[in-house]
């Protein structure tokens, strides 16, 4: 590995697999996929840890097959999940500035004030985004004031927030497969840093991911962080709703709705009948088409409503200018995009692939850059990919400025400390 490499590792934990990738960071615009580990599990539904052994020996497994790919050993990642337990708020930190000039302790110090204000002591912060900075009186916010003459600073923050008891479970997962967490972030920040573009950002959008176990929402207005969320609802739900009106089994549940199933009842003729062969069995079931998409179209008509009645709730829809981006595996239905529009009545568009997200090329293996170029269009790894995306973000910059280690970064004599703090924890393998 060249010393001039900047490498960072992602671990992705799914409701259908751990996903891990380790990215050479050139810049923000340009990080080439060295690294790809996955490997298929159930063993991590809704958050929750289903089997700890296993789940451990899956993410093992993913890691070394990245490690293997990238040619490096992998100590420590960021960690990008989804959990209904998930709790968010916006808040902020109002803190006098004695000597009349912003210093990092002042920013940190309104990130703890922030912390106190909706943390509940049964939570644990999980991830923080900086919204903006108000000096003094001004109407106009500003994204870093450290030198700025102020007598008061107020920094507005977006806080994410799970239970301690789970956030000590997945700590201890991760340390059992000898790995620490560097950052911790939510899933549906990580896909919204691979899919959303600056001006939807900035004039206001609803980022929904579908993910298997869960589905997990965030809106962005004016550039900032405003909401997030995450609902017990994804993919799994519409393959039991099938399994249970059709008398299938999940396995062929699932085939049916990968293979035959659409969620625009409007694109099916109602007169369409298909067979389908049962496992095990000698008779071929016979199914309609119409039924099918029935089924499905009730299930994500029903996480719309969950959603939607939630953004009501929080007056959130007269800021959803650029309408709906979907994302994740469970948005991946036949006729989603028209299905969305129709019901929603607002733009609907599916994520596109990020330019800055590219394979390594510089391995001599003609093969291996075969698979990373695959691996780079796979969507099931975009939220992982995200991650590596924000860890460069001025979002994550200048959030990093109100963490407590950012006073360690500050003092004197701490280069040595900074230098391992920023490095790619990997060492090559000689």
């Amino acid at each position: 590995m060249s010393k001039s490499e900047n490498l960072l590792a992602v671990i992705h934990l799914s409701a259908t697999a751990v996903y891990v990738v380790v990215g050479n960071v050139v810049s923000a615009t340009d990080i080439r996929i060295k690294g790809v580990g996955e490997v298929p599990t159930e063993d991590f539904q809704q958050g929750q840890i289903k089997h700890f052994d296993r789940l451990k020996s899956s993410i093992r497994q993913a890691i070394i097959q990245a490690e293997e790919m990238a040619n490096c050993r992998i100590h420590s990642v960021w960690l990008t999940l989804s959990t209904p337990e998930l709790l968010s708020h916006n808040g902020f930190g109002a803190v006098d500035v004695e000597q009349g000039v912003v210093e990092t302790q002042h920013i940190v110090k309104a990130l703890s004030l922030a912390k106190a204000s909706v943390l509940p002591n049964t939570h644990y912060l999980m991830h923080h985004c900086q919204q903006g900075i108000f000096l003094d009186n001004q109407e106009q916010m500003v994204d870093d004031a450290i030198g700025m003459y102020a007598n008061k600073v107020t920094v507005m923050y977006h806080l994410m927030m799970m239970p301690v008891a789970s956030r000590q479970n997945i700590q201890k997962l991760i340390q059992a497969c000898d790995i620490s967490i560097d950052h911790m972030l939510f899933d549906a920040v990580s896909s919204a840093e691979y899919s959303l573009m600056p001006e939807e950002r900035e004039q206001g959008v609803c980022l929904i991911d579908i993910g298997a176990s869960s589905t997990s929402i965030c809106v962005y207005r004016e550039n900032k962080l405003i909401f997030t969320h995450c609902i017990a609802e994804g993919g799994n739900k519409v393959t039991m709703d099938i399994s249970a009106e059709l008398n299938l089994t999940m396995m062929e549940a699932e085939k049916l709705k990968i293979q035959r199933g659409t969620v625009d009842t409007r694109d099916v003729d109602p007169t369409r009948f298909e067979t389908f062969a049962r496992v095990g069995m000698a008779d071929e079931a016979t199914i309609s088409m119409l039924q099918l998409a029935q089924i499905i179209e009730a299930r994500y008509i029903e996480i719309y409503r969950i959603i939607f009645q939630k953004l009501a709730d929080e007056g959130l829809m007269d800021y959803l200018q650029r309408g709906v981006i979907l994302t994740g595996g469970g948005s991946q239905i036949r006729g989603m995009v028209r299905f969305s529009k129709r019901l929603l009545e607002m733009p609907v568009v599916m994520s596109n692939p990020h330019d800055a997200i590219t394979a390594y090329t510089h391995f001599g293996d003609d093969d291996k850059v075969k698979e990373l170029n695959l691996r780079v269009g796979q969507r099931a790894l975009q939220t992982a990919y995200g991650a590596l995306l924000y860890s460069q973000s001025e979002q994550f910059k200048h959030s990093e400025k109100s963490s407590p280690e950012a006073l360690e970064v500050n003092r004197p004599n701490r280069f040595s400390t900074l230098k391992h703090n920023l490095s790619n924890f990997f060492k090559s393998i000689i």
